[in-house]
């Protein structure tokens, strides 16, 4: 991926960014608030990152647009607040939310990451994959992520095992079998030692029924099962029946603008109180004039798709939760007989249990095993050596990054995240970033440009920030830097005499305010690109 143009704002005041190259670029100012970070939060916000604006910039009311190349192709995004559209050569895609938008991403322009999330394979948040080479100002937490969505840092070491080609997609099931046969034998044998049960006798019959057929725990723990994948069922259903009415409203969309194509052929239409002919197409964030034939059909097109797109996601949702069907068959099963009834009357049945010492060493033994089946990760040896050896590669390539740029220094990296709680001192966060990022890049080969926001935070030295360009300068692919100079650097004209450097001066921009109306003109022509657009 290269960032070709940035752009952001309305009709009144914009900002529009060309210089970038397909190298190192460095964007610079004498001075604090120019404007660089703003630019850098909105290239991300645009292609999909959280929103981590400033409180004093009202990014709401804005349009924030980004050209990039992917495999030779140009892609032109357009967002405002949680909508997206996406604009090919030859068709224009809008989304309702950064959410749908992921699933067009990973079918035609770059695969997003699949990993097991709440019992299920689900495509990452657009945030999560974007830290593996963005790193922004502000929040900057080593010990976890920047943008603190649904997925955490465990879900990012995930994600960096499927782009390694390393991701959990077989479960040992011979090893969860044995512990969970384990765990029933223990608790036969736990049955054959209780010395008495005890249960609240507000129903006699059910009372008699438990206490004669069934050790309550095994009751329970199938309780257990039956209502956790009775919850999973439901929370797919919610889910799917919510897009079946996305699918049906864009459905019934489609049939008014059919309707209206009708009623253009056989007639003007006007709005009955303003006598207007202009008609428009709006998802609440962005809104497009559709009296022109070949923009409605665009905006069919990207209707068309997104319905397409959804009965996808349905039959994705429908496929778990038939799978869910038959495991919760499974378990019905073997269930006893007037199971039904100790499940209704199940908070009437209260068992008190006194063990003798064998009883408790039994119980002991059981939740140890039920610990262990809780955090087995499911993944076989082969695969747990070659997520090691991929570990040892990454935090070796880090530590080797660090001497290079940093001798004398004493830190020893053991993971992509410190300890938390763990705090680093002036440049040292810089450093651990920046070899995060490199490493990162140069064991995953991905695509995607580095761009780290104020990248010499911390005081960085001279010394340590020449080495970490020069290394900058090898790597293959785009870079995107940010740094304040100080007066006596930027009198040297420090970047422009760097070979290999695309030096980007934003010392002249007015002080906190980099909107201005020179740009309107060229921003306006951009958004002419997504034809029909109202701002």
């Amino acid at each position: 991926m290269l960032i070709k143009k940035i752009a952001f704002g309305d009709s009144e005041e914009a900002f529009v960014e060309r210089r970038l190259t397909d190298d190192l670029n460095v964007i610079f100012s004498d001075d604090n608030n120019r404007g660089k970070t703003l630019v850098m939060q909105g290239l991300m916000f645009s292609l999909g990152y959280d929103s981590i604006f400033p409180s004093s910039f009202n990014h709401k009311d804005k349009y924030f647009y980004s050209e990039v190349e992917v495999d030779n192709v140009h892609y032109e995004f357009l967002r405002k607040r949680n909508s997206i559209a996406i604009k090919t050569e030859d068709a224009l895609q809008i989304f309702n939310s950064v959410g749908e938008a992921r699933y067009f991403l990973d079918e035609f322009v770059f695969s997003v990451p699949k990993i097991k999330k709440d019992g299920r394979n689900a495509l990452v948040d657009l945030s999560l994959l974007y830290e593996l080479f963005f790193i922004g100002q502000d929040n900057r937490n080593p010990s976890g992520l920047i943008s603190r969505g649904q997925f955490n840092k465990t879900d990012f070491k995930e994600m960096i095992y499927d782009l390694a080609g390393l991701s959990d997609n077989q479960a040992n099931t011979d090893d969860i079998k044995a512990i969970r046969e384990e765990i029933k034998s223990l608790k036969i044998q736990l049955k054959d030692v209780r010395k008495k049960i005890s249960i609240i006798r507000q129903n006699p019959n059910v009372a008699e029924l438990v206490s004669r057929a069934y050790d309550s725990e095994i009751v329970q723990e199938k309780i257990k099962r039956i209502s956790e994948i009775n919850k999973k069922i439901s929370k797919l259903k919610r889910s799917r029946q919510r897009e079946i009415n996305r699918k049906s409203k864009l459905e019934q969309l489609v049939t008014e603008l059919n309707s209206l194509n009708r009623d253009l052929s056989e007639g003007n239409v006007q709005c009955g109180d303003c006598g207007s002919d202009k008609i428009v197409y709006s998802n609440n964030d962005l809104t497009f004039e559709i009296s022109n034939i070949d923009v409605r059909n665009g905006i069919m097109r990207s209707i068309g798709q997104n319905i397409r797109q959804k009965a996808d996601i349905i039959m994705d949702f429908s496929a778990e939760i038939n799978l869910l069907q038959r495991d919760l068959n499974e378990e019905m099963k073997d269930t006893p007989p007037n199971f039904q009834q100790i499940i209704l009357y199940k908070e009437q049945a209260v068992s008190e249990v006194d063990f003798d010492d064998q009883a408790f060493s039994l119980s002991n033994q059981i939740k140890a095993l039920e610990g262990q089946l809780k955090s087995y990760t499911n993944i076989d040896e082969s695969l747990k050596e070659e997520r090691k050896s991929f570990n040892d590669n990454l935090l070796k390539e880090m530590n080797d990054l660090y001497k290079s740029i940093d001798p004398g220094g004493n830190l020893v990296f053991e993971d992509i995240f410190t300890k938390k709680g763990a705090t680093f001192s002036g440049s040292e966060g810089q450093e651990f970033y920046f070899c995060k990022v490199i490493a990162l890049k140069k064991l995953l080969k991905h695509n995607f440009p580095i761009m780290i926001d104020s990248f010499r935070d911390g005081e960085l030295s001279t010394g340590k920030e020449a080495k970490m360009l020069e290394i900058y300068k090898n790597i293959d692919g785009q870079i995107i830097l940010t740094s304040t100079l100080k007066d006596e650097e930027y009198s040297d004209d420090k970047y422009s005499k760097v070979d290999g450097v695309n030096a980007v001066d934003y010392s002249g921009h007015q002080d906190c305010k980099i909107l201005n109306k020179q740009h309107v003109k060229e921003f306006l022509e951009l958004m002419s690109g997504f034809e029909g657009i109202i701002l």
